[in-house]
């Protein structure tokens, strides 16, 4: 039997008697593990200038007024570099009987971070029994904002208006009111637009309409007042109409050497639904055809309406030019 077969068999020879058939023997190995263990535990923290990372607790003090606003909460440690005994560095890790570094802010709006090498005169004087050797932590952000109120114009976002097929808006879109006050963090009022638009919900109008939408501002930071805008108007029903209208000659010669090929034209509008047929026979429309705007190319003349009535809209003519003739 070679050497390390000799090795191996001892081995095994020393595991066996630590199975559990060997129940006293592994006691007493476990029992000597642990006192050997706590021996070692217990003189290690004895000894002097160890060095090691801890957080050290730290807290703010500013005034208390009900015209800042904390946006994001505020470092509660700082880790710090230090030298000392074990048994100090023990207590120092597990902070016990450790009081927080206050830090006062007397300005909080203005004071956006502080440097961490600026607190190490400070933290040094809190520190018994061991040395600060440096301050790891670089800045220390502080995010205070000051409390603004502000008015905010509140308008329909016009896209989001569907009218149904072949009604129109007849009337102003009202939004009450017209403004809502808005109070929050400065920084964050300040991004807000001069004018927020409400929105519709996804369905065609038809008549009127007066329905309440929310004010779209979804930022806990913020209060709005009121947060919810009552929007009126009003659509009606139009119908596509055609009249036959006579053109009048402008500049002709009174001998009729020339005169318009055709004397009328068809003039397309759009009415209200429930004013066509008392309004049909009473709209003034008028067409002119002028001389004066003959194309010689072509031998035709511009077609004008004048006296349009307001009350029809989206109007067209069936020619916009006028062939002439002239006499043989």
């Amino acid at each position: 039997m070679n050497q390390r077969d000799k090795n191996l068999q001892n081995l095994h020879r020393s595991i066996r008697r630590l199975l559990p058939s060997q129940q006293g023997n592994l006691k007493v190995v476990i029992l000597c593990i642990i006192a050997a263990t706590t021996f070692w535990f217990f003189s290690a923290l004895n000894k002097e200038d160890y060095t090691t990372r801890i957080r050290y607790p730290v807290r703010f003090s500013y005034p208390s007024d009900s015209a800042i606003y904390l946006l994001s909460e505020l470092p509660r440690d700082i880790t710090v570099q230090i030298t000392g005994g074990g048994w100090d560095l023990l207590k120092k890790s597990l902070r016990v009987n450790t009081s927080p570094l206050t830090i006062d802010l007397d300005t909080p709006t203005e004071t956006k971070f502080i440097l961490g090498q600026s607190l190490a005169e400070p933290i040094s004087t809190q520190l018994d029994n061991v040395r600060l050797d440096y301050v790891v932590t670089d800045t220390l952000r502080i995010n205070i904002d000051s409390l603004v109120r502000r008015n905010i114009i509140v308008a329909l976002n016009t896209q989001s208006l569907r009218l149904a097929e072949n009604y129109r808006l007849v009337s102003e879109v009202s939004v009450l009111p017209a403004q809502i006050e808005v109070g929050g963090p400065v920084s964050v009022v300040q991004q807000l637009p001069d004018t927020l638009k409400v929105q519709l919900e996804d369905e065609e109008v038809e008549g009127k309409l007066e329905t309440t939408l929310p004010v779209p501002i979804d930022d806990e930071r913020l209060k709005v007042y009121p947060d919810e805008v009552m929007v009126n108007l009003a659509a009606e029903l139009y119908t596509r109409v055609e009249r036959r209208t006579t053109l009048t000659p402008v500049n002709f010669p009174e001998d009729s050497s020339v005169y318009l090929s055709q004397d009328f034209i068809t003039v397309s509008f759009w009415l209200p639904d429930d004013l066509i047929s008392p309004a049909l026979s009473q709209l003034p429309f008028q067409a002119e055809a002028d001389l004066q705007s003959l194309n010689e190319n072509d031998s035709t003349v511009a077609v004008n309406l004048v006296d349009i009535p307001a009350i029809a809209s989206d109007i067209s003519i069936s020619h916009s030019r006028i062939p002439v003739t002239y006499a043989p």
